[in-house]
């Protein structure tokens, strides 16, 4: 009897023990880093077995890895929800897939990448044709690839984060692979695991405000999760936008000659938005001025290089000749020298400080899609020397029209 009453006392301080320790855990899972990591009970996100009529619990058909119940596309899809954050209701995650028609990008209709809406409804030429998407079946019809357009895997080689590989595709290129939202042929995460096993962890380490990420060492403390890119994420991902707040991505002047008819074609600031777009469009990114077959200055539009305040660029955003720079523009976005700890509607042409003025790739592009063929952030047809508009190259390009 002693004995019997001796082992339920153990058993029970070992539970409390148990417990403590796991309290505990939980506690540093959550407040690692960041103060604002993701909340709510697990099984929102996890699932043990995935056993539920065989079907997974949200729609994916099949267990997923990291005992998740889906995959990215069903947490973020839309319809907005009425909590006016861009975020959908029934996960509280921002919507990149919207399930109504934007109309347009930016502002209140889409958050700062854009909206996967057009391309997932059948035009090609409107978004990344990433295969995660419900109507994704194949490859770009209008490249007739799944090689991304400008791919070179020797531009952007030799980094690494978190002691693991960010090199897209692994350095064993595309081989039929396509594009997902993370992992080896990913956006999101490192590389060395498959689909959103490149993601692993980041999520509990993610921050809930207006974040600055400036180390970018791990998956969590990378800007919007892009391993080892640096920048400031707005809270609500530019949902609701202005001029003085918004997301401010990282640049950096190149003054190499690695932009050259170069052998190499490396580009070695690789915590810059363009260099992440490189990762797959390194000629786009690196081959752009002297190149042997067209000659001197440019073959290509320049990105991560400090726009001028002088010239056909004298004062951005502004065409009313007053010698005075605008305010930033959210059509036409520059990238800055230093990552900021808040975002600003000064812009100051010439400079690579927090408020200076970079052209990186996302000057023009959406990250995930848009209304306009090729990605692009305005139309590109209706700009017009001679018409009066100040709308899209003009904003850079001020003294051209």
């Amino acid at each position: 009897m002693n004995y019997i009453k001796l082992h339920i006392k153990e058993d029970k301080k070992m539970k409390k023990i148990i417990i403590t320790v796991f309290m505990a855990f939980i506690a540093m899972a959550l407040g690692y880093g960041y103060s604002d990591a993701v909340t709510g009970q697990c099984s929102n996100c996890h699932t043990m077995h995935d056993s539920q009529d065989g079907n997974g619990d949200e729609g994916d058909a099949g267990a997923q890895t990291q005992l998740l119940k889906a995959g990215c596309v069903s947490c973020h899809t839309g319809p907005h929800g009425s909590g006016g954050d861009g975020r959908n209701d029934a996960y509280g995650a921002p919507v990149v897939l919207d399930t109504v028609d934007p109309s347009t990008t930016g502002g209140t209709a889409t958050l700062a990448g854009g909206d996967f809406y057009w391309v997932d409804a059948g035009t090609d030429e409107q978004g990344h044709n990433v295969i995660d998407l419900p109507n994704i079946s194949g490859q770009d019809s209008t490249i007739a690839s799944t090689t991304p357009p400008g791919w070179d895997q020797g531009a952007t080689t030799g980094k690494t984060v978190d002691s693991k590989t960010i090199q897209v595709t692994g350095g064993a290129g595309w081989a039929g692979a396509q594009l997902t939202c993370a992992g080896t042929f990913g956006c999101h995460g490192t590389r060395d695991l498959a689909g959103f096993g490149g993601m692993t962890g980041a999520h509990h380490g993610n921050a809930g405000t207006d974040d600055q990420a400036s180390t970018a060492t791990t998956v969590a403390n990378s800007y919007r999760f892009l391993a080892g890119i640096k920048g400031l994420e707005h809270v609500n991902h530019n949902w609701s936008e202005a001029a003085a707040t918004h997301n401010e991505y990282y640049g950096a002047d190149d003054t190499s000659t690695e932009r050259d008819n170069d052998a190499t074609n490396t580009y070695t600031n690789s915590d810059t938005i363009s260099f992440f777009c490189a990762e797959c469009h390194g000629d786009f990114h690196a081959k752009i001025d002297n190149d042997t077959t067209f000659g001197n200055p440019w073959v290509r539009h320049p990105s991560d290089i400090v726009l001028p305040n002088s010239g056909e660029f004298d004062d951005y955003n502004s065409d009313d000749g007053d010698n005075t720079a605008g305010n930033y523009n959210l059509t036409v976005p520059v990238a800055r020298g230093a990552v900021p700890a808040s975002s600003s509607a000064t812009v100051t042409p010439g400079a690579t400080t927090a408020t200076g003025a970079i052209v990186m790739c996302l000057s023009c592009h959406r990250a995930h899609g848009s209304e306009y063929n090729d990605l692009l952030r305005f139309d590109y047809t209706a700009v017009t020397i001679g018409a009066g508009t100040t709308v899209g190259c003009f904003v850079c390009h001020t003294d051209k029209n």
